[in-house]
């Protein structure tokens, strides 16, 4: 398991410039490890990445099941000839 960044400590210490010996604050965030960039949290001072839903293995599969019994839905009329009637209803 990764452990969990913690953005607002990184943005307070972008706000500070908070160098550390480090000749600039992006050469300071690559020695920690954290890319710095926009992305689409950008500006959104209460959203925190890492609070967000992430998809988990058991959702990975129901699609996977979801899939595989929709291929076997639709196969089954075009196998007896009744596609047609199985896409109007």
């Amino acid at each position: 398991m990764y452990e969990t960044c913690d953005y607002i400590l990184y943005r307070d210490k972008a706000l500070r410039h908070e160098l550390a010996e480090a000749a600039s604050i992006a050469e300071y965030f690559q020695r920690l490890g954290v890319k710095i960039g926009n992305n689409v949290f950008t500006g959104l001072d209460q959203v925190s990445p890492a609070d967000l839903h992430k998809p988990d293995l058991l959702h990975h599969i129901y699609l996977a099941l979801f899939k595989h019994m929709m291929e076997w839905v639709e196969g089954f009329p075009k196998k007896h000839k009744r596609q047609q009637a199985f896409d109007d209803a």
